[in-house]
């Protein structure tokens, strides 16, 4: 046996524990040459050569079970199979990865981006959006609010709120005229600005907004909106439609009220 490998230091070799190549013993995938004397297990050198092709395989993060049929069926035209389907996986993992990042980094942002400008009026150009309006009739009749969230699931499915882990709220261009701050609606942002020929969407233009971000808590809304239409008049500037409040950080992501981060932004054209 002075030519075989025992398990312990094919194990060495290829830095593994001897209980990963037992289980590839189990799996049907490296069989051991068994001494009947004392129960040792041996390798022979062709066992060397496939045991690394296995680990190549592995670190392909190509599964056992598609390992061991390629291995009952070894050509070159199945290598390629193999590795062409486990490169189109890679690629949308990747692309799976990349969305992930881009999506943490979007709202790492918006968070450090508000904090910095607290308190701070200021004019964003903001893109054109999309999407739909849910009136609210009672602030605190969670039957209507779950019968309207329901009747427009489709939309919901397709809301920037789950790719930015916003909630936007609105109000009407005549309510913040008149110093209504009491009637809001759900704005629901679609994540896509194509032209839909659907009479409830409703596509928000180009434009200069004026924004406002605090910290604190809802109820001091009213003071910030405030604030910004008195910005507004102040400067030359009108309000040109409906508010988008984004709670950047809500109850949903602090336990203190002192912590929630929220934006007010007005649509606003000179006078």
């Amino acid at each position: 046996m002075k030519d075989k490998f025992l398990i312990g230091e094919l194990a060495k070799l290829f830095n593994i524990s001897t209980d990963t190549i037992r289980h590839y013993d189990k799996k049907g995938l490296l069989k051991p040459e068994l001494n009947n004397e004392n129960s040792y297990r041996y390798y022979d050198v062709r066992d060397f050569f496939k045991l690394s092709r296995i680990l190549f395989f592995k670190s392909l993060d190509i599964s056992l079970e598609e390992i061991k049929n390629y291995l009952h069926n070894k050509n070159t035209e199945n290598l390629l199979v193999l590795l062409k389907r486990k490169e189109k996986e890679a690629n949308s993992k990747v692309q799976h990865w990349m969305a992930l990042e881009k999506k943490l980094k979007a709202k790492i942002d918006i968070i450090e981006s508000a904090k910095k400008d607290l308190n701070t009026v200021r004019i964003k150009m903001m893109p054109a959006r999309s999407g739909i309006y849910l009136k609210i009739k009672k602030e605190d009749n969670h039957y209507e609010t779950k019968k309207m969230f329901n009747d427009n699931k489709q939309y919901i499915a397709m809301s920037s709120w789950l790719v930015d882990g916003q909630i936007y709220t609105s109000l009407q261009k005549e309510d913040l005229e008149n110093h209504i701050f009491n009637k809001f609606s759900y704005f629901i942002e679609l994540a896509f600005n194509e032209d839909i020929l659907k009479p409830e969407i409703t596509k928000l233009p180009e434009g200069e907004y004026a924004c406002i971000s605090f910290l604190g808590p809802y109820k001091d809304m009213k003071k910030h909106y405030e604030t910004l239409i008195k910005w507004i008049e102040i400067n030359g500037y009108k309000i040109a439609g409906n508010s988008i409040e984004k709670n950047i950080v809500d109850y949903d992501f602090s336990d203190l009220e002192d912590e929630y981060i929220s934006e007010i932004q007005i649509p606003i054209s000179k006078k």
